[in-house]
């Protein structure tokens, strides 16, 4: 019996990519079991499968895989318009260590992990986001810091790759005073409790993967060790490269990032590296040759005056370019799309970069890939999951086969979501969340800021 069928749409594959990937009139999607059993016209496929359990009716729609966001911080939330001395921030550096270390994750408990990832987790599904590699901190509050990460997003309904960032940062102590391995320990000892309850291949929503701050706040044989236990659990690495100035990891040690995490054998196929921005050619063929997959954060990268990642030369050189956002702005996947469509072709003065369908794939097939789930999730095919969207567009143009990747740069907003399922399951519809009641979670995440706020001023 098939669980859900969904006709009459504008179907948009993506398989095996966005350019290529059929784009079906009337089309039809068939899910049962949590999977896509069928693709093609709705007259073709509705004597088989309109019978199902449930018809969704989606004229006038377009149906399409889900998005993936490669790089999250969820409760970071809780930093939305803090009231704290914003003249303090004059460089990436002091935002780092003020806005991202001092008044957010030194404070953050895991009351606040819970109610800050289900208010993001929502606010993303409703958008059209279904997967998230989501990287979580709280050095005050670590053991356990990752179930309560775990039960947010099986609560909400959202797919993650779920990690514990190790670093062996002291807090309240700056790093260049001192570090301490013993911090990274514990960082690992959490990660490890999270990747023992989900092993590799157990399936479900949640994927453990290994979390590690940076280059710069790890020694080598902390990065060593990350890669070692990569290995042994096949969870794959999530890490943040060159968000810094260059120089400050040359001065260090007298190399750069990617070549201290090359030497160190930390890169491979299974990292994703959130930021790359100040990088040489040289730190790039290191990336190309490693194939490190990259999470492109360009409105994060703006906010810290970071500079503009190399993301046309990546993309030359062969490196898998995704999407991410560390959870600051609206979390609406449809503005991160249009601004990296946009900046690259203002900071190059070459309004060719970027057409539309490069930045659609960064946030599908790409990011599917960057997480080693291209088998399931990115595009939607026969046997992959069931983690679609219905979009009803809000244009004053026809969309149609010749147009609809325009859209999504041109008028696409995260509202024109209609219907999200994840899994097969139907988690928004009519715009509404379906697993959790929409205000209980903002008033808890409120809750939960407000606690956040008076312990940064106490």
């Amino acid at each position: 019996m098939t669980d859900i069928f969904i006709k009459n749409a504008l179907v948009m594959t993506c398989e095996p990519n966005v350019i290529s990937g059929r784009i079906i009139e009337n089309g039809a999607v068939a899910v049962s079991g949590g999977k896509i059993i069928a693709i093609g016209k709705t007259d073709v496929l509705e004597s088989e499968y309109g019978n199902a359990d449930r018809v969704i009716d989606a004229s006038g729609r377009i149906v399409m895989p889900g998005f993936i966001i490669t790089h999250t911080h969820m409760p970071y939330v809780m930093g939305h318009n803090q009231p704290v001395d914003f003249s303090q921030l004059r460089s990436f550096w002091d935002m780092l260590q003020k806005m991202g270390w001092e008044w957010l994750e030194d404070l953050i408990t895991q009351d606040g992990i819970y109610a800050a990832t289900r208010y993001a987790a929502a606010k993303m599904l409703k958008s059209g986001t279904t997967t998230v590699c989501e990287l979580v901190e709280a050095p005050n509050d670590m053991n356990g810091a990752l179930d309560a990460s775990v039960r947010a997003v099986t609560e909400i309904g959202i797919r993650a790759n779920l990690g514990y960032e190790v670093t062996e940062r002291i807090p309240g102590v700056p790093i260049n005073e001192r570090l301490d391995p013993g911090m990274a320990e514990k960082g690992f000892e959490e990660n490890l409790r999270l990747i023992e309850k989900f092993p590799a291949g157990s399936g479900g929503l949640v994927v453990p993967r290994l979390g590690v701050h940076t280059a710069y706040t790890n020694s080598p044989a902390t990065l060593k060790k990350a890669r070692e236990i990569a290995d042994k659990y096949r969870c794959g690495i999530q890490i943040h490269i060159a968000e810094i100035p260059r120089a400050f990891l040359v001065e260090k040690y007298g190399k750069s990032a990617p070549m201290l995490l090359e030497e160190t054998g930390l890169l491979d196929l299974d990292v994703v590296a959130a930021h790359c921005i100040d990088i040489n050619d040289e730190d790039l063929n290191i990336l190309a040759r490693n194939g490190v997959n990259v999470a492109h954060t360009p409105m994060t990268n703006s906010l810290g005056g970071n500079g503009v990642a190399r993301v046309p030369e990546m993309m030359e050189a062969g490196i898998n370019v995704t999407l991410g956002h560390d959870c600051f702005f609206s979390l609406d996947t449809a503005e991160y799309i249009r601004y990296t469509y946009l900046i690259h072709k203002a900071h190059n003065a070459n309004p060719a970069l970027m057409p539309p369908f490069v930045p659609l794939d960064f946030a599908l097939g790409n990011a599917a890939k960057a997480l080693g789930m291209e088998q399931s999730i990115g595009s939607l095919a026969e046997g992959k999951k069931a983690d679609i969207l219905i979009i009803k567009p809000d244009c004053p143009t026809p969309v149609n086969p010749a147009t609809v990747m325009s859209f999504f740069t041109m008028t696409f907003l995260g509202k024109d979501v209609e219907t999200v399922l994840v899994d097969g399951k139907v988690v928004v519809e009519g715009g509404e969340l379906k697993t959790a009641d929409e205000e209980q979670v903002m008033r808890d995440c409120v809750k939960q800021s407000a606690l956040l706020w008076e312990r940064n001023n106490g």
